[in-house]
């Protein structure tokens, strides 16, 4: 119990070629480690095919677990490794089924195989802001799994259909018929009605249709603009069938004909674009990002429901950003012209800080997936016995680095707490990747810093290397570099929060690069852990170096060590056969060759130790 130092195993599909028949399958992926100085490996998952392996299980626990004494954990797909990988907080129907169904076999799978965790990342799915110009099927879902069709027609929730049209459809038609009659006869045609006129009368009655939805959704046009047209068009209709302009009609005509036709074109029109909109929700008809939708309608429903996650992400996340801009909350709520009682959906400022609301719903479809409430839906929490499931950051799109529906580990902590509260056990946890973090322009420190006083305890796999802003870069750990101090005085930080303070595992996994970046890594992160375990500050570190020159230097005892010998020994291992073959990248390996080819030898192989 307590620390696990690890390694990554590498992916076969980006690995090169001198190194692709040690990483051709989970069970050679565990295998690495043996020359790596650990006892640990996260084991990087490009396929569920790779739990297809014969007899992977046994082998897995008899010659691995048993013979060779090694753990695992499984980080599963990602699109870093070029695949598909699961988006959990996606509310297209197609996604939405393939996920769950893809999460439920990677989790059975790692369980048979006994992996410690299963690690995602939080949330691959297409950025909310670059939605409305993506193409998306409309059949969309709730955030528990169901047709949104279905639950905008349940009772209970016929109030999200009035939210969208800001009222009643009777009240509505009312509004809109009497602005028509309070008119001059004489007048109507030639004015006939604005849609400021119409927006203006609604407001009186306190009807605010959601022009952002009509608008960013409906195909351009505010509710209050087609209203104006079904009238405009209902005069037009009998214009032509009575064969006259509409001021030649007698009174009778206007009252009895034409102002009858309006009220029953409203009532229709209204009542059909209710049902259509139902419709559109179930459509299979592409369309500009139609998710936007489901993600408003859901934030609404957790809005009015008072869903924990909602108020305890919208907090977090004004929270977090107030102190990145080291501000007070009062002084950034009013730069962001945000009023703090009306923190809604509703509100144009709020809603277009997209940062603010859409992780509390990703993170509400994310905790969807584990606590089905529909049959269809196998419950992944059942393969979570003795195994973690854990949340990281993906690395950030350049020139989008802050769009992530839910990027910030901090705002997983309060998705973590709420699930294991639900579940009645710890199975869900929290990892930080601080070369992810940085490339979201996250302050790893500032994260830390917000986290509860027990916050550590959540964090149970550290994302080890190089903090470099340049995901992915995956470069090894120099030992008493300014990045090792720099990891110390962060994991350090985070060990006050509670990391490592019970009788849990925490795994510390250095994520690898190519084949050199083990050598000092893995010594480096070692040092670290001794360190921890000494809980020895980072300002005593800086004062007293002579006392603590292990820390910034190498021990002789680390370099003579039987791991690094093993290193050691699989590096010269073909040292004999050297000048009987013609294949100099067994000495200096692939990256060396246009070196031995320039006459440069001596210079790479000095630099490849410094």
């Amino acid at each position: 119990m307590g620390y696990v130092l690890g390694v990554s195993s590498g992916a076969f599909g980006v690995t090169g070629a001198e190194e692709k028949a040690q990483l051709a399958g989970l069970f050679r992926k565990a295998q690495s480690s043996i020359t790596k100085g650990v006892s640990f490996v996260q084991l990087d998952l490009e396929s569920v095919s790779e739990f297809e392996e014969p007899d992977l299980p046994r082998r897995m626990e008899e010659e691995i677990i048993k013979k060779l004494g090694i753990t695992f954990g499984i980080h599963s797909e990602t699109r870093a490794f070029g695949v598909e990988a699961a988006e959990l907080d996606s509310a297209i129907r197609m996604e939405y089924e393939r996920s769950h169904r893809r999460i439920v076999d990677i989790l059975k799978y790692s369980k048979k195989i006994k992996s410690k965790f299963v690690l995602i990342h939080s949330s691959e799915s297409e950025p909310f802001p670059l939605l409305e110009r993506t193409m998306q099927s409309s059949d969309l879902m709730d955030v528990d799994g169901g047709l949104l069709s279905e639950f905008l027609e349940k009772e209970e929730n016929k109030e999200l259909l009035e939210w969208v049209f800001g009222g009643k459809n009777a009240d509505i038609v009312a509004c809109v018929f009497n602005l028509w009659l309070s008119k001059p006869p004489e007048q109507r045609k030639q004015i006939l009605l604005t849609p400021k006129d119409i927006e203006n009368a609604l407001r009186e009655k306190n009807i605010t249709p959601k022009n952002f939805i009509w608008m960013e959704i409906f195909g351009g046009s505010t509710l209050s603009e087609l209203l104006r047209r079904t009238i405009e068009d209902i005069v037009a209709n009998y214009e032509i069938n009575l064969h006259r302009k509409y001021e030649e009609f007698t009174p009778e005509e206007r009252e009895k004909i034409v102002d009858d036709g309006i009220r029953r074109r409203l009532e229709n029109y209204l009542n059909d674009t209710s049902k259509n909109i139902t419709s559109f929700t179930q459509s299979k008809s592409l369309h500009y990002g139609p998710e936007r939708l489901a993600y408003y309608l859901m934030a609404k429903w957790m809005e009015k429901t008072g869903d924990p996650l909602w108020k305890k992400i919208v907090d977090a996340s004004i929270g977090f950003f107030t102190k990145k801009d080291k501000e007070t909350v009062e002084v950034w709520m009013q730069k962001n012209r945000l009023d703090p009682q009306n923190l809604k959906i509703d509100n144009d400022n709020f809603r277009t800080m997209y940062q603010l609301w859409v992780p509390a719903v990703s993170a509400r479809y994310i905790y969807g997936h584990f606590f089905p409430k529909r049959v269809e839906y196998k419950d992944p929490k059942e393969y979570l016995d003795g195994m973690i499931f854990v949340f990281e950051s993906p690395m950030g799109g350049r020139g989008i680095e802050e769009w992530l529906r839910l990027g910030n580990p901090y705002l997983y902590y309060f998705l973590v707490e709420e699930a294991n509260q639900k579940a009645g056990k710890e199975i869900f946890a929290v990892a930080m990747d601080f070369e992810h973090m940085l490339s979201l322009r996250i302050d790893p420190g500032l994260v830390i810093e917000l986290l509860p006083l027990d916050g550590g305890k959540r964090v149970r796999v550290i994302h080890a290397g190089w903090p470099s802003t340049l995901a992915p870069a995956h470069l090894p750990i120099e030992i008493g570099s300014t990045q090792q101090r720099y990891l110390y005085e962060m994991y350090y930080k985070l060990k006050q929060k509670g990391f490592g303070k019970d009788d849990k595992d925490y795994y510390i996994v250095f994520e690898r690069g190519g084949p050199e970046t083990f050598q000092q890594s893995v010594v480096s992160l070692k040092i670290i852990v001794d360190f921890l375990g000494k809980d020895v500050s980072p300002e005593e570190l800086k004062a007293h170096p002579d006392k603590y020159k292990e820390f910034w230097g190498i021990d002789v005892s680390q370099m003579a060590s039987i791991d690094r010998q093993r290193v050691n020994i699989r590096e010269h291992a073909f040292d004999p056969l050297k000048g009987l073959v013609a294949v100099p990248e067994e000495e200096h390996g692939f990256l060396g060759r246009a070196a031995v080819e320039k006459g440069k030898t001596e210079e790479w192989r000095k630099e490849r130790y410094r």
